[in-house]
């Protein structure tokens, strides 16, 4: 009997886990071979092609501060294939962006320096590149951000940490 329960579990184990890698993996070709992977203590987003870097960019994370801070974990770019964007604006924060990509539902998102409501780079918070300085999603320079939009597929896996990318 014991023997048995112990074979459901590790059978019910084993079908978790592949269960769980499939709906992190997403349909095929979904994000296939790409990475993001975010360090907060780099301020860096590294983008990563079938295990080779692509690119290193400065960004900006959260504000450190327990209500604005960049939520570390796994994540799948834009999974549900509805947060993608050329720009907005957040009435409520007095700015908004260019070119986001959403890694959890439209709350947190990948994006340009923070903009005015006429779509212009607002210089004080352009300054702040390479600290942290948003309300929780990943800032970058219009450049780096622009070419993330185009360039980075849906479904790209995305892990952020606190560490430094070793």
């Amino acid at each position: 009997m014991r023997k048995i329960l112990i074979s459901a579990l590790t059978a019910l184990a084993l079908s978790a886990s592949i269960f769980a890698a499939s709906v992190f993996a997403g349909p095929p070709g979904y994000g296939g071979d790409w990475r993001v992977v975010v360090s907060i203590d780099d301020q860096k987003t590294y983008v990563f092609q079938k295990g080779e870097l692509v690119r290193e960019m400065i960004c900006s994370t959260g504000l450190l501060d327990g209500d604005n801070d960049t939520p570390l974990g796994d994540y799948i770019l834009n999974e549900s294939g509805q947060k993608r964007g050329t720009s907005f604006f957040s009435k409520r924060f007095g700015q908004g962006a260019k070119w986001w990509v959403g890694f959890i539902g439209g709350t947190w998102l990948f994006h340009s320096l923070a903009t005015d409501e006429a779509g212009n780079v607002i210089p004080e918070e352009a300054a702040k590149l390479g600290q942290p300085a948003s309300h929780g999603c990943i800032r970058l320079s219009m450049e780096n951000a622009k070419w993330f939009y185009d360039t980075v597929p849906d479904g790209a896996k995305v892990h952020i940490q606190k560490e430094k990318l070793k």
